[in-house]
């Protein structure tokens, strides 16, 4: 990986990973740093059944791509299955969640808009632990310093 003013390429097999749970690897790709914040991508594999609270963020919009496995979004008040090759849009401000609803691991590619999304994720991966380890006070101080409110975690 190279980076600079006249951009960067990262290779499938590069980038910085971070297990946010044991079976949850988070790779990234590009931080927002090193895009001036105009973008930030990482990727991640997703175990069955995991998956994240209701949530909102008010700095980016978010893209998430499926590149394998069936899981469900829930956009505002609408859930909906979606699988390999699906696109999802969040625009900033929507309440969103997502999960993996199928019987293996998933893959999906998170993409924020600016870059700023994603940054809570990218300072949570330097405490060193896992994200449930991460002591509940510093890893809400993080998320909300980033823009991010959480709600429902039992949402289906």
């Amino acid at each position: 990986m190279t980076s600079g003013s006249q951009g960067y390429a990262v290779a499938a097999h590069e980038g910085p990973a971070w297990d946010m749970r044991p079976g949850r690897p988070a790779v990234f790709k590009l931080f927002a740093d090193d895009t001036d914040g105009r973008i930030a991508v990482f990727e991640e594999a997703v175990p069955p059944g995991v998956g994240t609270p209701l949530h909102l963020h008010r700095t980016s919009d978010e893209v998430i791509y499926v590149h394998s496995g069936d899981f469900t979004v829930r956009l505002g008040e609408n859930s909906e299955r979606v699988s390999a090759d699906a696109w999802v849009f969040v625009p900033l401000g929507t309440v969103h969640g997502w999960r993996n609803s199928g019987s293996e691991a998933g893959r999906l590619f998170f993409i924020f808009t600016p870059g700023a999304g994603a940054k809570a994720f990218e300072e949570m991966r330097l405490q060193g632990k896992h994200l449930p380890e991460i002591d509940p006070a510093i890893r809400d101080a993080i998320f909300a310093r980033h823009g991010y409110e959480s709600f429902d975690r039992d949402w289906e």
